[in-house]
């Protein structure tokens, strides 16, 4: 049985009239990656400020190690830190001065100190830029200097919110492998993101977070195969199918949808046993003298989860 180090139960909160949070309830467990999924303005960062001590909730509480947040931050403040979206650490400080200036905000000293900040800018690629001002760094490395700081205190929860938008492939890469070297040190980690290729990838559970209300939780591929809805498979020929031919394919697959445009034949169907039928399918084609020059699976994703639930395309 997984341990839940950190809850939020029943919370909600508003701005004004707009309500941000509508009665949320999420549990994060030892040594996994929690997604918070939505479109901007779902809540995901009212939610991961709230459990980060940031804000408080008009309603609902927040538990670290079954301690409450409000009546016990500072017991356990040094438990979780927070990697914000906006670059939060001193622009006019190097890259090696501002880990250090954090870490002696958390009482780290001496020779300590040294390592843990050298080590640091080693495990995130940063030491070529550890003199350098983090003013004059791109985008993606004021981020990686942005972790550091965030993890010189060796915390054991870390909330990341949105720590990829606008990066580059190359740095968004980066920082895939580094939350999954994080979960391998067995840290737990809060994600907030509306990129669910890189929750499909990264997380262990999703929540997805509409209009301030929780929609669903759980592992993405159970979701995936629950909400995900029709697996597409698109099969190109050299000669268009013949009429008799295409509607002994919809007889094959039943409750599916077939369709023939020019030389390719499209099919969606639900996900049990489908590519063995595929593969039946492609073989018949070719005992009916047909040459397929090609095929394509396309799988559901999370993204088609988000459709199915709400109706909408994700949005950032």
């Amino acid at each position: 049985m997984k341990k839940v180090i950190c809850s939020a139960e029943n919370i909600s909160k508003s701005f004004g009239k707009y309500k941000a949070l509508d009665d949320v309830s999420i549990e994060l467990y030892e040594g996994e990656v929690f997604g918070l999924l939505g479109s901007n303005g779902a809540g995901k960062s009212t939610l991961t400020k709230i459990m980060s001590g940031l804000i408080k909730p008009e309603k609902g509480e927040v538990k670290f190690f079954q301690y409450e947040l409000n009546k016990h931050y500072e017991k356990i403040k040094k438990t979780f830190s927070v990697v914000p979206q906006e670059v939060s650490c001193y622009h006019g400080f190097s890259v090696k001065d501002n880990i250090k200036f954090f870490g002696l905000m958390h009482g780290i000293r001496g020779e300590n100190l040294k390592e843990k900040t050298e080590y640091l800018m080693d495990w995130l690629s940063l030491i070529k830029f550890q003199n350098k001002p983090v003013q004059e760094l791109s985008g993606g490395y004021k981020r990686l200097t942005n972790i550091a700081c965030s993890l010189i205190h060796d915390p054991q929860i870390i909330f990341m919110d949105e720590p990829t938008v606008g990066l580059d492939p190359g740095l968004r890469r980066l920082f895939w492998e580094k939350i999954k070297e994080l979960k391998e040190m067995g840290k737990t980690i809060c994600l907030t993101t509306h990129y669910l290729d890189e929750a499909q990838v990264l997380c262990d559970r999703v929540g997805l977070l509409m209009n301030g209300r929780l929609l669903v939780k759980g592992n993405p591929p159970a979701l995936i195969e629950k909400f995900g809805g029709y697996r597409i498979v698109i099969i190109k020929l050299s000669t268009p199918v013949s009429e008799e031919h295409l509607e002994a394919i919809r007889r094959s697959f039943v409750d599916s949808q077939v369709e023939s445009i020019g030389n390719t034949i499209v099919i969606s169907f639900t996900q049990p046993h489908s590519l063995q039928k595929i593969s039946l399918l492609t073989q018949w084609l070719i005992e009916q003298h047909y040459e397929v020059t090609g095929s394509v699976v396309k799988e559901p994703e999370l993204e088609d989860v988000f459709i199915n639930i709400t109706g909408d395309m994700i949005r950032g």
